[in-house]
């Protein structure tokens, strides 16, 4: 597990702590549930659901893909949440942060597929 899983997993809670008990327009809880909804889903989604990478370059092509495909899985996980809470009439901020913080610690804390699939394709001597 890289070490960026666990700090996602925990960034949703601590962004929820603060738009908890954080005033209501303090820059340090727009600054966090902003930085939050933007970055952590989409990155927890995105390590957890792609499939291994082909190119490991550093390209600046592939940090750009990976910023812009984190930036898009967010979004889109943040617009299915709140559309999913409206339909149901159970919608506040708070409830999207919670379930959106929940989303991101499962995501972040599933095994990472690249290393089960190296694993599984070994060749057994037998």
């Amino acid at each position: 597990m890289t070490p960026l899983r666990p700090v996602l997993a925990v960034s949703g809670w601590l962004a929820l702590l603060a738009s908890t008990t954080l005033p209501d327009a303090a820059p340090v809880r727009v600054a966090a549930v902003t930085a939050f909804l933007l970055v952590c889903p989409g990155h927890a989604a995105l390590l957890a659901l792609r499939p291994a990478r082909t190119r490991r370059s550093g390209h600046p092509a592939d940090r750009l893909e990976t910023a812009l495909l984190t930036l898009v899985l967010g979004l889109a996980l943040a617009t299915l949440v709140a559309v999913t809470l409206f339909l149901c009439g159970v919608f506040t901020a708070t409830r999207s942060l919670l379930v959106l913080a929940a989303l991101t610690s499962v995501f972040a804390l599933l095994p990472d597929r690249s290393a089960a699939r190296n694993r599984d394709s070994r060749v057994h001597a037998g």
